[in-house]
């Protein structure tokens, strides 16, 4: 069973190839039959392009992890930056300090931080559970056969956490007790339920108790009751700013302190904010700062709303703030220059 589904994952990626030729590398808008095609099809680099107009501005720092090989991202309460990477996880402070690195024996896939401290990192099929000094506390059972995590999240008394294998989010107790699953496909507004080409499927807690998970191959997010009822979704596949492209977008998500939503995508590669409503604001980073295969662009906040942006590409984290954009910069025409602050890597 296990070999079907990682087959039939791997058929879903490949068609996905095609979707993003398609939608992101060039294709013909409906109303262009019979006319010439180089003027009709879509030009990548205009597309890649930020509208200036668009741009919020905001001052950017680097904090440079000892690892490398960054995969993952995190905020605790305290605003203790967790970064996990192939190898293990690092605790950075807020201007880029570390305070503490433990090896995990495996790579990390997805991060979170409870209410109480303790770390939440999934590794492909199950979640483990570490005290800040490195001390494993627990490992959970898979969920199910064949579960590829690759988001976890935690609110208060529960933990949700992202299978693209199996295309729902899994409900477990802070013991680690399985409860349930969302996202399964109804008659009624979701009739395909989580629809996931690849390995990109994020999951956040909001702030009013409910849960928001990335539909990535509707291009929407989608919130839910923590029981698993769904309630509403905003976004839309389109080729404008305010919308999502390619095949599945965005591919990740953060929920700021005023409820407003921090999104990145990937093949045209922008961190993009929306008010609470899902309505675009702006961009604070466009694919001219990025590298242009870049992807795994996790994301995270905190307390004061700064933006934490992963790099795997450069194994940084970008801090954006839109309270210090008198700072060295980013803008709109070149990658960002600024020395960044934090411990060098040894």
């Amino acid at each position: 069973m296990k070999i079907v589904l990682r087959l039939a994952l791997v058929a879903v990626v490949a068609a996905s190839a095609v979707l993003i030729c398609y939608a992101v590398r060039g294709r013909l808008p409906d109303n262009c039959a019979g006319t010439d095609t180089q003027q009709c099809r879509y030009d990548l680099d205009a597309l890649r392009k930020t509208d200036t107009n668009l741009l919020i501005a905001a001052g950017v720092r680097y904090i440079r992890p000892a690892v490398t090989g960054v995969t993952a991202l995190a905020v605790a309460a305290d605003d203790t930056v967790l970064v996990g990477s192939r190898t293990g996880i690092e605790l950075l402070s807020p201007d880029g300090r570390s305070l503490a690195h433990f090896d995990t024996g495996a790579r990390v896939h997805c991060l979170a931080v409870t209410d109480s401290g303790d770390i939440l990192a999934g590794f492909g099929d199950h979640i483990e559970v570490f005290g800040r000094d490195g001390a494993r506390k627990a490992v959970w059972r898979s969920p199910a056969p064949g579960a590829t995590l690759t988001s976890v999240a935690a609110c208060t008394g529960l933990v949700f956490a992202a299978d693209c294998a199996n295309r729902v989010i899994w409900r477990f107790n802070l013991g680690g007790e399985l409860l349930g699953r969302i996202g399964d496909s109804d008659d009624a507004e979701r009739k395909n339920g989580f629809i996931v080409p690849s390995a990109f499927f994020d999951v956040a807690a909001g702030r009013d108790g409910t849960v928001w998970v990335v539909n990535p191959g509707a291009h929407r997010l989608e919130n839910f009751t923590a029981d698993g009822r769904f309630l509403s979704y905003w976004g839309r596949a389109s080729m404008a700013a305010d919308g999502f492209c390619g095949c599945c977008n965005p591919s990740h998500f953060a929920i700021n302190v005023d409820g407003s939503f921090v999104t990145s995508e990937k093949h045209i590669v922008r961190v993009k904010i929306y008010d609470p409503a899902g309505r675009l604001k702006g961009i604070i980073s466009g694919q001219e700062q990025w590298d242009k295969e870049a992807v795994g662009l996790d994301l995270a906040v905190d307390s004061a709303g700064r933006i934490l942006v992963l790099d795997p590409q450069a194994d940084v984290v970008r801090v954006y703030s839109m309270e210090q954009a008198d700072t060295p910069a980013e803008d709109a025409v070149g990658r960002v220059n600024a020395p960044g602050y934090g411990h060098k890597r040894q």
